[in-house]
């Protein structure tokens, strides 16, 4: 049976695939541009992630998999055509994510500075919390915030794609390491709170309507 969309919701659809497959192809440039030398053992990059690899591998594998399924989620129409499949897409995408999340500490712990470690605890405590929260909300039936706490989850692997973006702005760049912890704590932070705002809109913009009280 075929889903009929109302104009409005059809156009958001639209809107929707258009930010995913935008998003998708920024995530997969910025990742080869960082990345495309990481199997040739005698490149920087290969040499500064040696002693994480296999916990990289790991982390890499399940955060691009929650991601990309993440992705299908968001669609209204594979929710409401093939349930099984979103289900099981769904189940997939948060063994993911509690795989992925807990490796990013080990290997930022090894490779990186104290404060991205912080920073990957922090980003890898938010996913997982969310997350566990979508589950938990649709293991009851809660169908709605279930929706509302899949929102708040997944703009934390977000971050990943978002930090590379803005690190090679040249005035972030020129900063050096200080200026790549500035963007990797202030995109957990805009991960954390942009979802809200999102989320609540509507009621933040609405007037509330005054109702007359009659004089005595």
């Amino acid at each position: 049976m075929s889903t009929i969309l109302a104009p409005g919701a059809r156009l958001r659809s639209q809107a929707k695939l258009v930010f995913f497959v935008v998003f998708g192809l920024v995530t997969v440039s910025v990742t080869y541009m960082k990345n495309a030398r990481i199997l040739d053992p005698s490149s920087d990059t290969a040499q500064h992630f040696a002693p994480v690899k296999w916990y990289l591998v790991a982390h890499a594998f399940f955060g691009a998999t929650a991601m990309l399924l993440g992705v299908f989620q968001f669609s209204n129409r594979l929710r409401a055509r093939y349930l099984k499949l979103h289900r099981a897409l769904g189940y997939v995408y948060v063994v993911s994510v509690f795989i992925s999340a807990p490796l990013a500490i080990p290997v930022a712990s090894r490779i990186d500075s104290l404060s991205l470690a912080a920073a990957s605890g922090v980003q890898s405590f938010g996913w997982m919390v969310t997350t566990a929260v979508a589950l938990y909300c649709i293991r009851h039936g809660n169908i709605a915030q279930h929706r509302r706490w899949m929102v708040r989850s997944y703009p934390f692997a977000m971050v990943f794609t978002v930090a590379r973006i803005i690190i090679p702005i040249p005035a972030i760049l020129r900063m050096g390491f200080t200026g790549i912890e500035m963007v990797v704590w202030t995109t957990i932070a805009m991960a954390a709170f942009l979802p809200n705002i999102v989320l609540e809109w509507r009621a933040i913009v609405t007037r509330p309507r005054v109702k007359a009280v009659a004089a005595d």
